[in-house]
């Protein structure tokens, strides 16, 4: 697959992303899992009565009990995850996006993707906005090409349409066993919708990336004529840009982006937020502080 013109390709980002508590599971991998395993760190000694394993005897521990039991090693268990992209694809999203060789929301989805084969976990892929995109889903895998395909498919793809129905509904498409979920959206949604998408993900956990442009924030003109339009209506509408209309929309924005961020964190974890490009390094120290 090529890459568009200005660009190699997707970016290549090792994200130390984690699960909040233990994986649940018994393919091999490299989180730290419920049970006793052979691939984790050592833990302590237990009773071979315990744990009835003979390959796992320690003779020195065993030589130095005082009781005269058999000591055999007790590892940690560590085990893959599935890791999940669950993108928004209502037509706001596409605001800003169109033409880039610099796609953010496909340059961050994409390196998720590489960085879940690089942690030997299966990546999958879920998009939806007003209507379900069975067309740019992809399957829970481990193939190291699937960040190329996610790079593929997402710069063709910018979103259309007004709602997020589907995409609330797309939620109960991940599987049972708690996943690792970067819900990608701008989250321009009723406070209602908010708290339904949220709720159906309430046994995975969730890692949300909020999609913001400045343009419509903060780099706001401070007098004269200024068009807007609704990407999922197509409405436009003029009005004169002054001095106190800027300040009140740079305070929504401000009071929008944190009444989200109550959401979030009432749900498990503070988002990261997408503004403008996609920084691999302040996405990995937003990771590595908590964020996943």
């Amino acid at each position: 697959m090529s890459a568009p013109a200005g660009r190699e390709g997707p970016p290549r980002a090792d994200l130390p992303y984690r699960l909040f508590g233990r994986a649940r599971g018994v393919a091999p991998g490299s989180h730290r899992a419920v049970g006793v395993g052979a691939n984790g760190s050592f833990l302590r000694h237990a009773s071979i009565l315990e744990i009835p394993d003979a390959r796992r005897i320690d003779m020195r521990a065993s030589l130095l009990d005082p009781l005269g039991g058999i000591k055999v090693r007790r590892f940690e268990n560590r085990a893959r995850i599935d890791v999940f992209a669950l993108l928004d694809l209502s037509g706001s999203m596409a605001f800003g996006r169109g033409g880039r060789a610099d796609d953010p929301v496909a340059e961050l989805v994409s390196a998720v993707a590489y960085a879940a084969a690089r942690g030997q976990d299966r990546f999958g892929l879920i998009a939806a906005g007003p209507d379900p995109r069975a067309d740019i889903a992809i399957r829970p895998t481990r193939r190291r090409g699937a960040a190329d395909e996610v790079w593929d498919l997402l710069q063709r793809e910018r979103g259309a349409g007004r709602g997020v129905a589907s995409l609330i509904e797309a939620a109960d498409e991940l599987p049972q066993r708690r996943a690792l979920v970067f819900v990608v959206s701008d989250f321009l949604m009723p406070e209602g919708q908010l708290e339904e998408l949220m709720g159906r993900l309430w046994q995975h956990d969730v890692a949300p990336v909020v999609v913001r442009s400045s343009a419509v924030e903060t780099r706001l003109p401070r007098f004269g004529l200024v068009e807007t339009r609704d990407l999922e209506t197509g409405r436009r509408r003029l009005m004169v840009m002054r001095k106190s209309l800027r300040e009140r929309w740079i305070a929504a924005a401000k009071a929008r982006r944190a009444a989200l961020d109550a959401v979030f964190r009432r749900h498990g974890r503070p988002a990261f937020d997408l503004v403008d490009r996609f920084d691999p390094e302040a996405f990995a120290d937003h990771l590595l502080s908590g964020g996943v």
